[in-house]
């Protein structure tokens, strides 16, 4: 078992149940009909962007994405630091935006296979050269990796639908995609934060070694949660959602693979990998609330 679609929806309603402090709302549809989840909170006018599980075996980013949300929301709602975070102040400057699962098709097939009823069964079965799915599957119901798929040096790794790296037809080819790329587009979003599994490390920036918008922040985030800082490169340098976004409005954008392992990494990993990445989330909103 893992954390999928079903699991997600149920605690986003106990969410909804439990707070006042957030406004949730779907930014668009994945291949199968599945919404794709943001729940914004904050007050501010910095605006920061959080998504996780862009590949479906990648689910714990999403568990830990949930169990930040409620633990950031109770604690500012009372005034109480997060690890040494003042999160009244946080709520009130920075606004996030958080996308717990932007692949909600790839998690179900990674954790609980893939469908007879999928439309697309027969075509993945036949040009992935495999018929079973759970924890092999990165991609989306079309074999489409989504951190592929973005518009910055996008490139066709893979020829065919695959468990990973197909980038699609085209840059933007997919619906997941177009909801995460038109949604920051018209949200004035100023830093973006991509949860990956696994490796224990953070990229920063896009083509360029010295790349001074990422860099300075990409330290202090290093710093406070232990993890590697990496300039990505190979078949992770181009097509994902934080290449896009620095080339696209050249601000702050980071890649985080959280924990280290072997994908999927297990659900009782959680509590080992929530305090060095919620530190990177408080630590980020923290520099852009004092950002020029």
């Amino acid at each position: 078992m893992g954390y999928d679609y079903a699991a997600l929806c149920r605690d986003i309603e106990k969410l909804n149940e439990k707070y006042d402090m957030t406004d949730i709302f779907s930014i668009g549809k994945s291949v199968m009909g599945k919404d794709i989840y943001c729940i914004k909170t904050g007050n501010g006018k910095k605006r920061l962007f959080i998504g996780g599980a862009y590949h479906g075996l990648e689910y714990l980013t999403s568990l830990f994405l949930m169990r930040f949300i409620d633990r950031y929301i109770r604690l500012s709602s009372n005034g109480s630091d997060f690890f040494g975070f003042d999160t009244d102040s946080i709520y009130n400057a920075v606004t996030m935006f958080i996308v717990p699962m932007v692949n909600p098709d790839g998690v179900d097939i990674a954790v609980n296979g893939l469908d007879i009823n999928n439309p697309y069964h027969r075509r993945l079965t036949e040009t992935a050269g495999i018929h079973e799915f759970s924890h092999v599957w990165q991609a989306n119901a079309r074999g489409v990796d989504i951190n592929h798929n973005f518009d910055a040096d996008w490139k066709m790794t893979v020829p065919y639908p695959s468990p990973t790296k197909y980038g699609g037809k085209h840059p933007g080819s997919e619906p997941e995609t177009r909801a995460v790329t038109g949604f920051i587009q018209k949200s004035g979003i100023d830093m973006l934060i991509a949860f990956h599994s696994q490796g224990g490390e953070i990229y920063y920036g896009f083509m360029e070694p010295d790349d001074m918008i990422s860099l300075p922040v990409a330290k202090k985030l290093a710093d406070i949660s232990g993890y590697d800082l990496a300039l990505p490169c190979g078949t992770a340098s181009y097509g994902g959602c934080k290449d896009w976004f620095v080339k696209e409005f050249k601000k702050p954008g980071f890649t985080v693979e959280m924990g280290r392992g072997k994908n999927p990494l297990p659900e009782n990993m959680i509590d080992d990998v929530f305090w060095d990445n919620a530190k990177i989330i408080l630590c980020a909103a923290n520099e852009l609330m004092h950002s020029a």
